[in-house]
């Protein structure tokens, strides 16, 4: 830093005058406004977490019995080992690969992170040391923390055109087009499913279009799988990343249990990566380890321990399922219900597309300032991009949602 952009106090260098202040996140700034908001009406789809018929956000029953049992248990709060909670996982090594799961396990390097979050700045880490003049490819549009975590990893970012909010529809011909000239060896982050912030998923055959270009360029996918059964299915959602585990030498999974295990504050997440041989596995291992071990050293056990529990545990492991494929319904409902009700206020739209996409979230496709004026005007908050969260709809709020929503949309 030069010394000259910081000043004096009682003729003291102040080394922090030097710094600006900041923006806070938008989805964050958007959390405080709507708590602050006094409107009893008000309603918040804009924070990307699950919530049930009443607006909360639960503790699944499996984790409830899973963390009690483990308190009841425990004994001792000593670090847990390097490379995280190992029945945490070799359990989410078997969810996310099913049957190929044994066959991969002497290629992969696992390593528990803080959230998927972490996940993706650790990828991002090992991707530089790998390939320090490499660039990483994210969607437009897409997460906005893609860009932030992977910028954090001293990587340059590049974007591919993923979704357009005037048809609601995949762009996939041109997505395909900018990714069979990418450089050799970029990184790709793909979602695996239930597309953030649209909903939009690649078919199979779309799927398999996208993994040629991959194989031909010789691109490192980075798969972020942070919705795991909330879509299509608990193996449906994950198809890509298995078909890419068949067809490539190398690849990267980010994986979060915020959304499928209600782990949010926990922050329990996994970096899986796929080598070429059992040595290139023991190698990433190590750059993991090290590269951990220079940002937070050990990852927090609690989440991993709950999750583990509960992959290990046969009764656990059914009642997590159920209650997870509840979730999944339940999201479907209150797209096809949220569809109905805007369908009858604007029969001059064709609302599918709606129904037609998966997981939490799609766009709308309305303007910053309308949707400014839905958070003043109807205490509606929303991202400012139209990102809506289905989860945060009720039977109660719906009607009022689609009331004040339909006549801005195209």
């Amino acid at each position: 830093m030069d010394i000259r952009l910081a000043t004096a106090h009682r003729g003291k260098l102040m080394i922090f005058d030097s710094l600006d202040l900041l923006e806070s996140d938008s989805i964050l700034g958007l959390m405080v406004a709507f708590a602050k908001d006094p409107s009893p009406d008000k309603v918040d789809l804009s924070v990307g977490i699950y919530r049930d018929a009443s607006g909360n956000t639960p503790v699944m029953r499996a984790v409830a019995s899973a963390e009690a049992e483990l308190i009841k248990t425990q004994t001792t709060k000593a670090y847990i080992a390097p490379a995280g909670v190992e029945a945490y996982c070799s359990g989410i090594h078997n969810l996310v690969f099913g049957a190929l799961a044994d066959g991969l396990r002497e290629r992969i390097a696992w390593l528990q992170t803080l959230g998927g979050c972490g996940a993706v700045r650790v990828a991002g880490e090992v991707y530089a040391r790998a390939f320090p003049d490499g660039a990483a490819y994210i969607s437009d549009p897409g997460w906005p923390n893609h860009r932030g975590l992977l910028q954090g990893a001293g990587l340059r970012i590049e974007t591919y055109p993923y979704y357009s909010t005037a048809t609601h529809n995949l762009q996939i011909d041109a997505m395909l087009e900018v990714l069979r000239r990418v450089p050799a060896g970029s990184l790709i982050v793909l979602q695996a499913s239930c597309h953030n912030p649209t909903g939009a998923d690649p078919d199979a055959e779309q799927w398999e279009a996208i993994l040629d270009a991959v194989e031909e360029r010789s691109l490192l996918p980075l798969f972020d799988l942070a919705y795991q059964g909330m879509g299509q299915g608990l193996d449906e959602d994950v198809l890509p990343v298995r078909r890419a585990a068949e067809r490539l030498g190398e690849l990267m999974i980010a994986v979060s249990q915020s959304k499928n295990f209600g782990l949010y504050r926990e922050r329990t997440g996994a970096l899986l990566v796929l080598g070429h041989s059992p040595r290139t596995s023991e190698v990433l291992s190590s750059q993991m380890k090290s590269i951990t071990r220079g940002i937070y050293s050990m990852s927090a056990a609690h989440g991993g321990l709950i999750a583990g529990h509960i992959l290990s545990n046969p009764e656990l492991h059914r009642e997590w399922l159920l209650e997870l494929n509840h979730m999944r319904l339940r999201i479907s409902r209150l797209r096809s219900k949220f569809k109905d009700a805007l369908a009858s206020l604007r029969p001059d739209l064709n609302l599918d597309w709606l129904a037609r996409e998966q997981g939490m979230f799609s766009m709308l496709g309305m303007a910053p300032g309308e949707i400014d004026a839905l958070r003043e005007h109807a205490h509606v908050y929303m991202v400012r991009d139209s990102r809506i969260n289905i989860a945060g709809l009720t039977d109660e709020n719906l009607g009022k949602v689609a009331e004040v929503v339909a006549p801005l949309m195209k």
